[in-house]
């Protein structure tokens, strides 16, 4: 059932992404930073030579803080996670080539997760 509801709303979102509308969430399922979000930064971004606290200082994406630096809890489409993971271009997308987009579920997740407020939980 959360998966089929999961899929509508990633149907809804992409319909109305490029308008800017706002998404009702009113019936989502909750997305947690830590059981949700937190193994797809660790898994796809913060590794060593990518966003780890070794090899890339300049944007650790290691803590949950690290991570807010680029988020605007709230606003998903203001939010540069959001923009980079969702960008066509292979050039500005993330992860990077050669690796792969992240599943669509993944970006919902994050998505979903920023529109509920970005919280720590």
């Amino acid at each position: 059932m959360r998966m089929k509801f999961l899929i509508i709303l990633a149907i809804s979102f992409i319909s109305f992404s490029s308008c800017k509308h706002e998404v009702d969430l009113s019936n989502a399922p909750v997305i947690t930073f830590s059981k949700d979000i937190q193994p797809i930064i660790a898994t796809r971004c913060a590794m060593q030579g990518c966003h780890s606290a070794v090899g890339y200082e300049e944007l650790p994406l290691v803590t949950y803080n690290d991570l807010m630096d680029i988020v605007e809890a709230g606003s998903a489409n203001k939010s540069e996670l959001y923009e980079v993971i969702n960008e066509l271009d292979n050039e500005k997308r993330m992860p990077p080539l050669p690796d792969t987009k992240l599943a669509d579920k993944q970006i919902l997740n994050i998505m979903v997760w920023i529109e509920q407020g970005a919280k720590n939980n």
